[in-house]
């Protein structure tokens, strides 16, 4: 296994290296010809994309994170990638030119700065260890090139830090109902995507118990004041359970879905039935009441709808629907079997809930993510039973393009330049 740092020292003398081989050339050459290349060389200042991918191995989790110069064409080569071992975290802003890869060795953050040229460079870092965490999650936000937000939910709090700098400017706490261990609990929160409003951002949350494999019936909001890093309000409802996956809608309202967590409570596969979405309009303080959660009776034959992302069309979304044929839903089974290629993808007119069919979608797992909205288009992923992924971008219409193939899960893509 190489070691990460090694591999990013290798990023920094690549321009060294590159250096001696030419010096050799002009010293040692028998003739005056030109060298042959070996293929086109890279656009200089042209788009990269960042990728990040997790293969699982016999050992444990690998995660990669490389660059490309097209999401539809290009090829990923594992050997010149970071690498970095256990439940990694990839966050970057967009086209600024850098990324940050956490750590959960030492809960370290470490900005990779990408040259002109498509090198990358290990920057500063600073580790979270001593504000108290010790898990990292998908959960990240920039709001400028010195202000970030990362919500820590072993600790239940929010941490300001500075990517310029790569330093802790402060942190803050958000409820205790936001905290892990809560009654005994562990809190369910969105990844990668949030509702931001003006000044506000919207954290839902929902609660399960890995141990007893049961869950808290309900679920709850906290409002963050982000310019003055402080909690505005906290509030709970009871019409939907662990509804914290977002569809945030160019309005700026957002939707929620029942976490993919969910049928890991024996719990809850000993009801019949499944499936509820929330929706909290833009700048409100609180889960919309008179917006109707329930959808799964407008799917005949089908009684379990979880998980929630956007998809391709405006004030749509998707939902997982698990086919029953295929997998019982049954508190009989383990949880970890609610993972597999089960589910059929239902796409959802979200402000009028009303359900517009089956998506042209192979199956896939309970979990779905919005789309990578990048240059105009929609990406995401589609996966195969070894577990390999293959980018796809979506047309308006909700069919899609296979792109870039994957040796493992596509965990993350951001436009770097």
């Amino acid at each position: 296994m190489k070691n990460k740092r090694n591999v990013a020292y290798r990023y920094k003398n690549q321009f060294i290296r590159l250096f001696a081989v030419m010096l050799s050339l002009a010293v040692f050459s028998c003739n005056d010809d030109e060298p042959e290349t070996n293929g086109p060389e890279p656009e200089e200042g042209g788009d990269l994309y960042a990728l990040f991918y997790r293969v699982n191995t016999p050992d444990g989790r690998l995660h990669y994170t490389t660059l490309v110069e097209d999401l539809m064409t290009g090829e990923v080569d594992p050997a010149n990638a970071i690498e970095t071992s256990g439940n990694a975290r990839f966050f970057a802003p967009e086209s600024e030119n850098y990324l940050t890869i956490a750590d959960p060795a030492d809960y370290s953050f470490t900005r990779y700065d990408i040259t002109a040229d498509n090198e990358i460079w290990e920057g500063d870092r600073f580790s979270m260890a001593n504000e108290g965490v010790t898990d990292l999650q998908n959960r990240n936000i920039f709001f400028s090139e010195t202000k970030a937000y990362y919500i820590d939910y072993t600790q239940g709090q929010i941490i300001v830090w500075n990517p310029e700098d790569m330093s802790i400017t402060k942190s803050f706490d958000l409820p205790e109902q936001l905290r892990d261990g809560y009654q005994g609990y562990w809190v369910s929160m969105p990844f990668d995507e949030f509702q931001i409003v003006g000044n506000r951002l919207y954290i839902p949350a929902g609660w399960l118990n890995w141990d007893n494999e049961t869950y808290l019936d309900k679920t709850g909001l906290a409002i963050i004041d982000i310019e003055n890093d402080a909690v505005i309000s906290y509030a709970e409802t009871d019409r939907c359970p662990m509804a914290v996956m977002p569809a945030v809608m160019e309005n700026g309202d957002a939707y929620y879905g029942t976490s993919y967590y969910l049928p890991f409570a024996t719990t809850s596969r000993e009801k019949e039935d499944c499936g509820c979405i929330l929706k909290v309009e833009a700048g409100a303080d609180g889960f919309d009441q008179d917006y109707d959660p329930n959808y799964m009776d407008q799917i005949e034959g089908y009684s379990v709808g979880i998980s929630l992302g956007k998809s391709p069309k405006e004030n749509h979304g998707y939902v997982r629907v698990l086919d029953t044929e295929k997998l019982a839903w049954s508190p009989e089974l383990d949880g970890r079997d609610y993972y597999s290629l089960s589910w059929f993808t239902y796409e959802i007119n979200l402000p009028e809930q009303t359900v517009v069919g089956k998506a042209d979608l192979p199956y896939a797992g309970s979990y779905v993510g919005s789309p990578y909205f990048i240059d105009g288009q929609n990406y995401s992923s589609i996966s195969d039973e070894d577990g390999n992924a293959t980018i796809i971008r979506y047309a308006p219409d909700g069919s899609y393009t296979e792109g870039i193939s994957l040796p493992g899960s596509l965990m993350g893509i951001q436009k770097v330049r």
